[in-house]
């Protein structure tokens, strides 16, 4: 295998890792995990301040949650597994890194097959885009109780959205495998029960070391194919049932904090079209508005309680969100005398545009001179039980998405006569962003 990285850069983030530190203290740990979710940093510190969060979280939860005497012992014992696991697992990870930097500095190493041996044979992956010491032999089961009591349906809302995003299938068992401490309590409360656990290996980054931590749910079956359960986070979407986006989002999403004004729902995915409006080649947009951020904080319900005391930074993106003010509100406190026009009249008003993108979308706009006549329709458009947005240009205008027309007859209906004369004279490229609308929206002509 080509070599593609070069030995400065392995030696670099060998020394990082093997850097002495501090002792974490539990703010600064706290703080890392409300910034991004993750930890980094000198091996010894990151395991340190692993066992702080870990220590901190058991505590929190048995606080916080009405336990038995019996679900408390169950919890501690859990938080004990992990920490004594973590503390194997740094005691192995510092000897297998100290061989490695020792046999790059010395110039005395094997390539092979995309991994670096030492002479001992202990031996690391290093290509392009992973640099990662395995953890071997380290490994428990312990049980974490049911500390959220959700009715089995509920519950299974949840696990959707994990299984929709970063949960996997080992044997027909739940899977995770995450650098996330929050994560790993987040999970395991959608999955109570039996849960094996191990470090699977600690990844060199130019942040310094992380840690990722493997489980298996043992006491669940996987009932789920991965594009199944994404096809079901997007029909609950359309049938108003947000717990499993929310889920879907703590795994997948993209918090991007410079564009929480545009109250966007943006998760990772293979093929984006297929799921929402893509933004990249990997990114899709399948929600937007205000009004869906205060839906997923409702629909979290106690496990939001959960995520607030997991200081989990997607949970604190969508409290942001939720406190945001919409354009539309801003543009209405800057009017003294606030009218509604009349519905019928701004509906009949109201054109339709595509929105490009690889996905696309449609929305309904209706044009204003001013800032009064821009508020007047957006009031008579919330008479009607929707939530316009608005965009300032030379012409301020006012729109509502694709949820809402299809909410409408009298929108609905002219959204249907406008996206069939697209069909018939549109662009190659308009004709394309119609179909998928459709493809995404099989019940929009029925």
């Amino acid at each position: 295998m080509e070599w593609k990285i070069s030995f400065d850069e392995v030696r670099y983030r060998l020394e990082l890792a093997l850097k002495p530190a501090e002792p974490p203290v539990l703010d600064e740990v706290l703080a890392a995990v409300e910034k991004n979710g993750r930890l980094h940093g000198p091996v010894d510190w990151v395991f340190s301040a692993w066992r702080l969060y870990v220590e901190y979280a058991a505590q929190e939860i048995a606080e916080t949650f009405q336990l038995t005497e019996e679900e408390r012992r169950t919890l501690l014992n859990f938080r004990d597994a992990v920490k004594t696991l973590l503390t194997e697992a740094q005691r192995q990870a510092r000897e297998k890194l100290a061989a490695l930097y020792k046999a790059v500095a010395e110039g005395n190493y094997r390539l092979e097959g995309g991994k670096l041996f030492a002479p001992d044979g202990t031996w690391m992956y290093a290509t392009k885009n992973v640099m990662r010491v395995p953890i071997r032999r380290v490994s428990a089961s312990a049980r974490f109780p049911d500390v959220l009591k959700l009715p089995r349906q509920r519950l299974e809302m949840i696990q959707m959205g994990w299984r929709a995003s970063d949960e996997g299938n080992e044997r027909g068992r739940p899977f995770m495998a995450t650098t996330q401490p929050w994560q790993v309590f987040a999970w395991a409360a959608a999955r109570p029960g039996e849960i094996y656990i191990f470090p699977a290996s600690v990844n060199l980054t130019r942040q310094g070391v992380s840690v990722t931590l493997s489980m298996v749910a043992r006491s669940w079956r996987q009932q789920w194919r991965k594009e199944e359960a994404i096809g079901m986070v997007l029909t609950c979407l359309r049938q108003g049932e947000l717990a499993p986006l929310l889920t879907m989002w703590l795994g997948d999403g993209k918090a991007r904090w410079g564009r929480i004004g545009r109250f966007e729902i943006a998760v990772a995915a293979k093929e984006p079209w297929k799921i929402g409006r893509a933004t990249g080649d990997y990114e899709a947009v399948v929600a937007k508005g205000h009004d869906v951020f205060m839906r997923l904080a409702e629909a979290a319900g106690p496990y939001g309680m959960l995520l607030d005391l997991l200081k989990c930074h997607k949970w604190n993106y969508i409290k942001e969100a939720v406190a945001r003010k919409r354009s539309v509100d801003i543009l209405r406190e800057a009017v003294k005398n606030p009218r509604s026009e009349d519905p019928d009249r701004v509906l009949a008003s109201m054109k339709f545009s595509l929105v490009s993108g690889n996905g696309g979308t449609l929305i309904a706009a209706y044009y204003a001179n001013t800032a009064e006549e821009a508020v007047a329709a957006a009031n008579a458009l919330e008479t009607l039980g929707m939530r316009p947005n608005v965009v300032k240009s030379n012409r301020k205008y006012i729109y509502v998405g694709l949820g809402d027309i299809k909410k409408n007859k009298q929108l609905r209906e002219a959204a249907m006569r406008s996206l069939m004369e697209k069909m018939r004279s549109g662009t190659p490229r308009e004709r394309e962003i119609v179909r998928r609308i459709i493809e995404r929206n099989p019940d929009f002509f029925q």
